[in-house]
């Protein structure tokens, strides 16, 4: 059995990802496997990297040297930095929440901040992996969860979706 979580930094991402390890507990053990398919979560954040506007290279100060570099250089050094914290950030939940029977792959996958994109992100990705649900938080970091109870990502991935999508609340 495979089971996606998207993680965001929020509450919930991390209330889905428990939800789908003692749900890996409960179901996927039980589930027959063969010997190239293994149970298995694997937690996905979608990486919304920045873009430069075309014609504007205005000079700025380098992050990691502190020389001038063009606006495209900074951004370009902006992302790779995020993208590692959230490598980063990522390893750290799997080595946290991870034991014996429960394997945990991490990946980052490129997106766009539009959250309609974040959504097909993650059910291409689930399609390509054959995963056999998504467990997803109601709502993520953009969501105002006072007022709503189901945020734009998680209403998306459930429509979209051509797998079962299961929203942790």
């Amino acid at each position: 059995m495979k089971i996606l979580v998207p993680i965001d930094g929020s509450e919930y991402s991390i209330k889905a990802l428990k939800y789908a390890i003692n749900l890996m507990k409960r179901i996927g053990h039980g589930s027959k496997t063969t010997e190239k398919e293994t149970n298995e979560i694997i937690l996905v954040n979608v990486f919304p990297h920045f873009h430069n506007s075309s014609g504007v290279e205005k000079t700025m100060e380098s992050i990691k040297t502190g020389k001038s570099i063009s606006a495209t250089g900074f951004i370009s050094q902006m992302n790779e930095m995020m993208k590692q914290e959230w490598a980063d950030k990522l390893v750290e939940l799997r080595k946290q929440y991870e034991d014996l029977d429960t394997k945990i792959r991490t990946e980052i996958i490129m997106g766009s901040h539009s959250n309609r994109n974040i959504a097909t992100s993650i059910t291409k990705y689930a399609s390509e992996e054959n995963v056999d649900i998504i467990v997803i938080g109601n709502v993520g970091l953009g969501g105002i969860s006072k007022i709503k109870s189901l945020g734009s990502v998680s209403r998306n991935v459930a429509e979209i979706s051509t797998c079962p999508v299961l929203i942790v609340h």
